[in-house]
């Protein structure tokens, strides 16, 4: 026997000693100068046990952590190419809201373009209408002045009334 105390060991960690378990424990058996059968032993593998276990348990924690922020780290990775496709899909949307909005500005400014030219052609109708019905009634009036000046209306030279006022025969 090594002078540690190895079935209480044995039956604190449910396992069998390893080197560096011995060592440890001998260590500690030499700085507090215990023997095998100390009645302080159980209390120290006690201590000693759960001092195993929160380091394995900070370790394992830590492993833990670890692969949390491992995880983590490659969720930018693992979203990046479904944020740019969402970045796409929303540049296409405005994209298409704006052609939208031209598109219907275009039109309406054609349509407003059309009217003011609709309205100026129907202006400039009627002028060069009223402007072509005074030529040709002025034409007839100067037509008519032209043939009563060298025929005359009168189919004889006019003639008097008995009540003094001129008066003319008319052919038909």
């Amino acid at each position: 026997m090594t002078g540690l105390p190895e079935d209480l060991f044995t039956q604190i960690y449910r396992r069998a000693p390893t080197e560096q378990d011995r060592a440890r424990l001998m260590a500690v058996k030499a700085g507090l100068g215990l023997s095998p059968r100390d009645e302080l032993w159980p209390v120290i593998l006690v201590l000693d046990h759960y001092d195993r276990a929160i380091r394995a348990g900070r370790v394992a924690s830590l492993r833990d952590v670890q692969r949390v922020l491992d995880a983590m780290n490659d969720i930018p990775d693992r979203a990046g190419p479904i944020a740019a496709a969402e970045a796409r899909k929303a540049i296409a949307r405005i994209i298409e809201e704006a052609s939208d909005k031209i598109a219907r500005a275009s039109a309406q400014k054609s349509i407003t373009t059309a009217d003011h030219i609709s309205r100026r052609q129907l202006i400039v109708a009627a002028v060069v209408g009223a402007l072509s019905a005074a030529c040709l009634a002025a034409a007839a009036a100067w037509g008519t002045y032209v043939v009563l000046d060298a025929r005359g209306i009168c189919a004889e030279p006019p003639g008097r009334a008995r009540d003094g006022s001129i008066v003319c025969f008319v052919q038909r």
